[in-house]
């Protein structure tokens, strides 16, 4: 009986240990970057260029474990291409998540001009890095033309 015991109290370590939890690290739960949809965010790793905000919003979204207790600084930078496709542009942003939110989103705009490429964006909830992720700014009629093309040329010839 003694030893049922031992071997279920060694069982149970070693669910516990098993365990998919992960403990918390901060107030934050989760942190999205892409493109607003529906309610949601939806990480994507490539984002058409598209200025209309009514057809397509982009940005990032905090999640918090529970509503802040005190206001904290939100800042983050974007690292792009510059202008001309010579060298990068980096632009700073903050704002402030207020007491009691339970979620923080910022919409990140494009704007006539912006260069397509790689843009990187890091946020920051106070000192700690919640965002560092990469993606790719494209221009949608160009890869749909592109699509078209590499499609044409792939057909056999009578």
């Amino acid at each position: 009986m003694k030893r049922r015991a031992a071997l279920f109290a060694l069982l149970s370590l070693v669910a516990l240990g098993c365990s998919n939890r992960t403990p918390r690290k901060g107030p934050v739960k989760s942190a999205e970057l892409g493109v607003f949809f529906g309610g949601q965010v939806q990480e994507r790793n490539d984002i058409p260029f598209v200025l209309d905000p009514t057809q397509q919003s982009q940005g990032f979204r905090l999640l918090f474990w529970r509503p802040l207790t005190a206001a904290t600084p939100v800042r983050w930078e974007i690292d792009r291409p510059g202008p001309r496709g010579r060298g990068r542009a980096v632009e700073l942003g903050d704002a402030v998540a207020r007491a009691g939110q339970e979620q923080f989103d910022q919409e990140i705009r494009l704007r006539p001009g912006d260069p397509l490429g790689t843009w990187n964006v890091r946020v920051w909830l106070a000192d700690a890095l919640v965002i560092d992720r990469s993606v790719s700014i494209y221009d949608a009629d160009a890869r749909r033309r592109a699509r078209k093309e590499r499609a044409l040329l792939a057909r056999p010839r009578r």
